[in-house]
């Protein structure tokens, strides 16, 4: 300061301002450092300005990200189909007659009058327990890290299939399907969430179609192993009671993946950190952000307004 009284230090020299009770306020970059369930996680890395990228550094940074969250989700959803539609094989190995399923209305027939309502309803049951889990795990799914949960759920799915092994009973095998479709009722949600965080508008149709696909791949494949299990002639155990302590282990390894899928590209460890910075930047000409853990009102109110909602739910309900 001169003997006029005027500062000479320069703009660089800015002096903290400190509030009145003695603690001093976190400035911009420290606010959006912070972790907050309100903010999109984008804020944590993305500047307040578009940044102009590099076509080829973009498709190499998207090419990364195919490669390693299209085959984790590709298994991830044909666990989901092995897991559902091995009940058509395990009968053909026995369960319907271990189990009770199938009633014989009238012996007096020939053949006699059989009814097999139990099985048609250990098959709904899976979606029964699918509509109640969708949304408590949904919420789950948005509240706390992505790939902790789906860790945590899948590894409970896996045990609940290999269980199926232990049932004795048509009563036991309801119970089974519905907590089944419970936790299974989460992969879809969460693959849609992966693909909308860090794909674009543009991107997204095509990678929903991949993991999609796997279901036919694994027709083909639960069809090869299904054979192999029906070559069983020894051991302890039904051959149905294999198919499931497959199917499961199986479930709990792919479980065990989820563990290190990224809670969002701002947390990408396959990513470095330029690879971050433009693969948030990649998402924000569709201003949906890249993952915000918190239910807002007013998306939700707009949701629940927006005609497009309501079509596809009374497209869905009719198919």
């Amino acid at each position: 300061m001169d003997s006029q009284g005027q500062d000479k230090r320069g703009p660089s020299a800015t002096a903290t301002v400190q509030p009145s009770n003695g603690h001093r306020q976190p400035d911009h970059r420290e606010q959006l450092a912070a972790p907050s369930f309100e903010k999109d996680a984008a804020a944590a890395i993305a500047s307040d300005h578009a940044i102009v990228l590099d076509r080829a550094v973009a498709r190499r940074v998207q090419r990364k990200i195919d490669w390693f969250l299209i085959p984790i989700m590709w298994v991830g959803y044909g666990l989901v189909y092995y897991d559902k539609a091995i009940l058509g094989s395990a009968v053909l190995f026995g369960m319907t007659a271990d189990l009770q399923l199938r009633v014989v209305l009238d012996p007096s027939t020939t053949p006699p009058k059989t009814s097999t309502q139990r099985l048609s309803w250990a098959t709904s049951m899976f979606y029964f327990g699918m509509l109640a889990g969708l949304y408590p795990l949904t919420f789950l799914l948005q509240r706390f890290n992505m790939g902790r949960v789906l860790c945590g759920v899948v590894i409970i799915w896996g045990l609940i299939c290999m269980l199926t092994a232990t049932v004795t009973s048509w009563q036991g095998l309801f119970a089974q399907r519905f907590f089944l479709g419970f936790m299974e009722s989460i992969i879809p949600t969460g693959f849609m969430c992966i693909v909308s965080g860090y794909y674009t508008q543009e991107e997204q149709a095509l990678r929903q179609s991949w993991w999609f696909s796997s279901t036919g791949a694994w027709t083909i494949i639960g069809g090869a192993l299904n054979y192999g299990f029906a070559q069983i002639t020894g051991g302890s155990l039904k051959r149905w009671q294999y198919i499931y302590l497959l199917a499961g282990a199986l479930t709990i390894g792919f479980g065990c993946v989820c563990f290190w899928i990224p809670n969002s590209a701002v947390d990408a460890w396959f990513l470095n950190k330029e690879e971050r910075v433009v693969a948030v930047e990649r998402l924000r000409k569709g201003q949906t952000g890249v993952r915000c853990q918190m239910v807002k009102r007013e998306q939700l109110r707009e949701a629940v307004l927006d005609i497009k909602i309501w079509l596809v739910f009374f497209m869905m309900a009719a198919a």
